[in-house]
């Protein structure tokens, strides 16, 4: 899985730059092949999880520290216009000291991910738990590329009112 070490340093932006190429170099579905099978479980390790709005804000209620910052593949799509995350405890923490979010309150956090709200709210694990929620834009987010190539990455909740998935706080 991604550390917080990895978005702080730009780790992460470099894999999933690596990612979006392997996925643009390869037509079809990449589900049964050695490559779509090494980067479905690095995918993986993230344990991204389709949420409901209501989710998040559970999230972001449980939080001990809560941020606002652009999204990490932001770079990758300068000309999107998806440019925000809402960041949880210690990845918050790291990334206003880094500069690179800003404290928020609950409410702030709702405004953010509620900006886009015909777009899905995925929450990813960093460093063992989740502790960042982004409004996707599918056509540029790694993991709804990923599913498109066949490789199914994306945990979904069947029901508005369950909870995430047992272990992923």
């Amino acid at each position: 899985m991604g550390t917080i070490h990895d978005y702080t340093d730009g780790t992460v932006l470099e894999d999933i730059a690596k990612a979006l190429h392997v996925f643009r170099k390869n037509d079809g579905s990449l589900a049964n092949t050695d490559i779509g099978q090494r980067m479905l479980g690095n995918i993986k390790k993230f344990e991204p999880v389709i949420i409901t709005m209501d989710q998040a804000m559970d999230s972001i209620h449980n939080a001990s520290s809560v941020a606002i910052g652009e999204r990490v593949c932001r770079t990758l799509h300068p000309d999107s216009v998806f440019t925000e995350s809402v960041f949880l405890d210690e990845l918050a923490e790291e990334m206003i000291q880094k500069g690179v979010a800003t404290p928020c309150t609950a409410d702030e956090a709702k405004q953010t991910l509620s900006k886009y709200s015909k777009h899905p709210l995925i929450i990813s694990k960093v460093s063992g738990k989740h502790q960042e929620i982004c409004r996707t834009h599918p056509p540029e987010c790694v993991y709804w590329i990923a599913e498109k190539k066949g490789l199914t990455c994306l945990a979904r909740i069947k029901a508005e009112n369950q909870s995430l998935p047992a272990g992923t706080q």
